[in-house]
């Protein structure tokens, strides 16, 4: 999913500052277990556009748990897939792959869910985050 989205906290970003839990898998359209991933994290976005992400990636074909954390900015948009969405960029270590970059948008619901279902070519993506 490209993200190329201005970074603003003029949008009411503040009411989405906070502490989050998320979910966010990436499921194959060909049930190929080596295609599932699988992340699941806390994160803070801060007031100053700054984020910090800690948790854990899985998928089947790994069998095991691999800690996660990340950093980046995030900010609203208003390009999101439903219009108004919250968009994070940053990068994210991953314990047994090193760095490498972390993005997604979340649309918001209300001020204590934001969700994103997205159809690609080759997997559907669900990410629910809540307070």
């Amino acid at each position: 999913m490209p993200l190329q989205p201005a970074l603003s906290q003029d949008q009411g970003a503040g009411q989405y500052a906070g502490q989050w839990g998320c979910r966010y898998s990436m499921e194959p359209f060909s049930k190929n277990p080596i295609d599932t991933h699988y992340w699941e994290f806390g994160i803070i976005l801060q007031p100053d556009s700054t984020y910090a992400m800690q948790g854990f990636y899985y998928s089947p074909s790994l069998g095991v748990q691999i800690p996660v954390q990340g950093q980046g900015r995030w900010g609203m948009t208003a390009n999101g897939p439903r219009g108004t969405a919250i968009s994070v960029s940053g990068q994210l270590l991953r314990q047994d792959a090193g760095w490498q970059p972390f993005e997604f948008m979340v649309t918001p619901a209300d001020n204590r869910n934001l969700y994103l279902q997205f159809r690609g070519n080759t997997h559907m993506t669900n990410i629910s985050c809540q307070r």
